[in-house]
């Protein structure tokens, strides 16, 4: 090998060994914390709520705790985050008068407005656990990029 090779190949191995050691100390050597992009706030009620969800098949259309159906009906993770317990539990007691045409109002999906108050309200608190951060593709737009893709 002639003497600019040599310098080339030795100044070529520096930089990856370099680039190789700059990746693994940022990923393994930092003791910072990770974000999370979705996460649950659980207690009793939630716990409750997420059985009556099993119960009523609602994974057959939605995704929520990142299982399910995708693409059929919304995905849940973030509601908790995207809307308020007034606005939940008001589509629980009529879907229609927050979502134009909604399933949930007679059509094929389950009705909620045949549940028991007590059931609504657990489905509430299973709701407002998923939760999510910035970030994270379940995290609500702001107004002004929202109405930018409608």
């Amino acid at each position: 090998m002639k003497k600019g090779e040599r310098v080339f190949f030795i100044v070529a191995v520096v930089l990856v060994i370099l680039a190789v050691a700059s990746t693994l100390w940022r990923t393994l050597g930092s003791d910072a914390p990770r974000q999370v992009k979705d996460y649950y706030e659980w207690n009793d009620a939630a716990v409750q709520g997420y059985e009556i969800y099993k119960q009523m098949g609602c994974k057959n259309c939605h995704k929520a705790l990142r299982m399910g159906e995708s693409g059929v009906a919304p995905v849940l993770d973030g509601e908790g985050t995207r809307r308020s317990v007034d606005w939940l539990l008001d589509y629980f007691h009529d879907p229609a008068s927050r979502v134009t045409g909604s399933a949930h109002a007679g059509g094929m999906a389950p009705d909620f407005r045949s549940l028991e108050e007590k059931h609504r309200e657990l489905l509430t608190e299973f709701m407002r656990a998923l939760k999510s951060s910035p970030g994270s593709s379940n995290y609500p737009l702001p107004p002004e990029q929202l109405q930018k893709t409608q």
